[in-house]
């Protein structure tokens, strides 16, 4: 299950890559919360020295004044009072497409219209027409009209024209007609711009700004570009582009930046300008009311106005122009006017680079390509740091990036690539450990202590060496003795209740002493220590198993008699030494096992228990081991079947059991009279140790061993480097 993990961080990755290359609409608006977020986190920092200021047709103003459209007579005195006050020049983010119907040459028609027979004769009162006081107000002065793209209406024709370097992107904004002013007044301004915004987000907030319109194959520049260039007294606009400059844009001309007199800023590829916010600012704001009700100069308004760039525009909800940003909620179009020419002013924007995108790609293809690698490892921990690392780096760069340089980079791909890999990925890796955990408690949980299995689940691969490990091990074999002759003609049931019953007991005692079980055979019980969890003191761990088996199996012995079973003796082989371990077996079935002559020699010995009549044989390894406690009695030096060499065999009893001290004098007292050939005085000591009752060892048993063999020995001397030594001839 965890080599899952791979392909599908694999397919992961590439479906992130292929969302960052072709993103829907649902991934652009995620993309542009997180601008927004951005400018919330950061506003930029409003400036009140930045000379642009706006006078606003607020609702106080309509209730005095009346209702819009106002007579164009109010609108050429707040033309004259806004230069008297020392505006630099001013923009109408207004239309004026139809003639003004207060205006004195057009009541008499109005209020003709509709009565019936001739119309009555009405004096000439001398008054002008109210359109041409504002084209008069207006003529001659840098002020700059408004015209919005539309679906009928005329083309206009620019004030100032619009150059390209190259040919003209066509992703710019566009329209097939404009609703326009009077010919009068468009005559009279200085310069004419769009106010329309194009296309808003899909969720209407407001976040860019076309610059230059394609208004019936007529390039319009915007309404806040062509104010900068009125203001300056420049004479036109440069839009570049990526043909010129040699930028790479997915093999389309874009728009990379615009050109006013002596101000350069940069553009989307759509020709939009992308707007940081500052908000709104009550001191980037005068009442219309306040300037047409002054009296003379003012020195307050000279204070406001004075030397800057003029914005008119309304904030009344019933003419229609209210906006929405990332920052507010609701706010006058002309405010976004107004921002964008603090911008420019200021030289602070935000950009969105045609590398940009490339650069969100490689990204998400190394975060998702990095964390696939690393969830291989399953290693929760790091895959987690390494997470936290891509996802929050991804986070914090962007940021990072909008505070120090204004550039707009988007992490929602990277972090969803991290989340979509890595939670996947160290699911598949927990499910698969989880798995591994289960095999192991099952496999392990009655042949080793809970203590035990928990190492191993930490980190199976290096515990059960899957691969085989050449290690040390303390190898024991349990026997019951004479089973084939007690279970002679006993019914199954009983027989497989004698087994379970004294092998449960000894199993149990094996686990709880920190060994593992590696099989039952039959009548026998084979364990080993120092694997799967490596221990220093496995041989001593081992010895001190072997009292405990021997009280397991008393304990058996009478669960066994109280069910009318017979009694049971044990006994044990057990020796330390190199051995191969690991798990074995046909591809379909392993199992957990240790091989080689050290554990080969563990059997044998349980094997000798027989001819010696003791409870059991250690090797010379684990004899090596022994504690104080225990006292090691050599019983013989022999090769057993199948082994070239001879090994010492001896006998371990806890020293505080009865006639140990005494038995094991008089085995070395007969042992040592029969190495040295003292055959006659071997005898009379092996003749002694028969007489000694011990409840570990058949002394009479072990006397006639060696009997016998004193009396081979004297028939057929051994030669003259013998030592004692004596060849098995059977492994039993």
């Amino acid at each position: 299950m965890a080599r899952l993990s791979l392909p599908l961080g694999i397919l992961v990755t590439v479906a992130m890559v292929l969302l960052a290359a072709f993103p829907p609409p649902l991934l652009n608006r995620a993309r542009d919360a997180v601008f927004d977020g951005y400018q919330r986190l950061m506003p930029r920092p409003y400036d009140p020295a930045v000379p642009v200021h706006i006078v606003d047709i607020d609702e106080a103003a309509l209730e005095e004044f009346g209702q819009w459209p106002w007579p164009r007579s109010y609108l050429a005195e707040l033309t004259d009072r806004l230069f008297d006050h020392g505006a630099v020049a001013v923009g109408y983010d207004v239309l004026f497409p139809e003639p003004d119907r207060t205006s004195p040459d057009l009541i008499a028609e109005s209020w003709t219209r509709f009565m019936e027979g001739a119309p009555p004769d009405l004096p000439d009162l001398g008054l002008p027409p109210h359109d041409r006081l504002f084209a008069e107000a207006i003529a001659d002065r840098p002020v700059v009209l408004s015209v919005a793209g539309g679906l009928e209406g005329d083309v206009p024709v620019p004030l100032a024209g619009v150059a390209v370097t190259g040919d003209t992107p066509n992703v710019l904004t566009q329209y097939p007609a404009a609703i326009t002013n009077l010919e009068e007044l468009t005559q009279a301004a200085s310069g004419l711009g769009t106010i329309s915004l194009g296309l808003n987000d899909d969720d209407g907030i407001t976040r860019t700004v076309p610059m230059v319109t394609n208004i019936g194959d007529t390039l319009v520049p915007s309404f806040s570009a062509e104010l900068l260039r009125v203001a300056q007294g420049a004479g036109g606009h440069v839009l570049k582009t990526t043909e010129a400059s040699g930028e790479v844009s997915g093999g389309t001309i874009a728009a990379t930046a615009m050109q006013v007199g002596a101000v350069d800023f940069p553009l989307e590829a759509d020709g939009r300008f992308r707007i940081w916010f500052s908000g709104f600012q009550a001191d980037r704001i005068t009442p219309v009311g306040d300037i047409l009700t002054a009296e003379g100069l003012d020195e307050g308004l000279v204070a406001r106005l004075q030397g800057r760039i003029i914005l008119v525009g309304s904030s009344a909800q019933g003419l229609f122009d209210i906006r929405t940003t990332p920052l507010d909620g609701q706010i006058a179009g002309v405010t976004l006017h107004a921002e964008i020419i603090e911008q420019i002013i200021a030289g602070t924007y935000l950009s969105r680079p045609d590398w940009m995108r490339g650069l969100e790609i490689l990204i998400v293809a190394l975060a998702g390509l990095l964390l696939t690698v690393l969830n291989r490892f399953e290693k929760p921990v790091l895959g987690l740091a390494s997470a936290i690392i891509f996802g929050g780096g991804a986070v914090a760069g962007g940021i990072l990036a909008f505070i120090e340089m204004g550039l707009l980079y988007n992490p929602v791909l990277a972090v969803a690539t991290v989340l979509l890999v890595y939670i996947p990925g160290t699911t598949l890796g927990y499910m698969a450990k989880e798995r591994a955990r289960r095999s192991i408690r099952d496999r392990f949980a009655r042949f080793l202590p809970p203590p035990l299995i928990a190492e191993i689940e930490k980190n199976p691969a290096a515990a059960l060496t899957p691969e085989g490990a050449e290690r040390d091990l303390t190898v024991m074999f349990v026997d019951m003795r004479g089973f084939s002759t007690v279970t002679e003609g006993m019914p199954p049931d009983r027989v497989v209740t004698l087994v379970n019953t004294f092998l449960s007991s000894v199993a149990e005692t094996l686990v709880a002493h920190g060994a593992t079980i590696d099989k039952f055979m039959g009548d026998a019980v084979m364990a080993f220590w120092n694997a799967p969890i490596e221990r220093a003191d496995h041989a001593e761990a081992a010895l001190g198993a072997l009292h405990a088996i021997n009280d397991s199996a008393d304990k058996a012995n009478f669960s066994l008699t109280s069910q009318g079973l017979p009694r049971i003796s044990l006994g044990v082989g057990l020796n330390t030494g190199p051995a191969s371990v690991g798990l074995m077996g046909s591809r379909d079935r392993l199992s957990y096992t240790c091989i080689g002559d050290s554990v080969t020699l563990a059997a044998r010995l349980e094997g000798l228990t027989r001819i010696y009549g003791t409870r059991n044989c250690v090797g010379p390894a684990t004899v090596a081991k022994c504690p104080d406690i225990l006292l090691a009695v050599t019983l013989d030096l022999i090769a057993v079947k199948g082994f070239a060499n001879a090994v010492e065999v001896a006998t371990v009893i806890p020293r505080a059991l009865p006639g140990v001290e005494a038995f094991g004098a008089a085995v070395a007292r007969a042992r040592a009279a029969y190495i040295a050939r003292d055959w006659p005085a071997a005898q009379a000591a092996f003749r002694d140790v028969g007489q000694i009752k011990v409840p570990f060892c058949n002394t009479a048993l072990l006397a006639k061993l060696y009997q016998d063999r004193i009396a081979d020995h004297r028939r057929n001397p051994p030669p003259a480097e013998w030592a004692g030594e004596q060849v098995a001839t059977a492994k039993r």
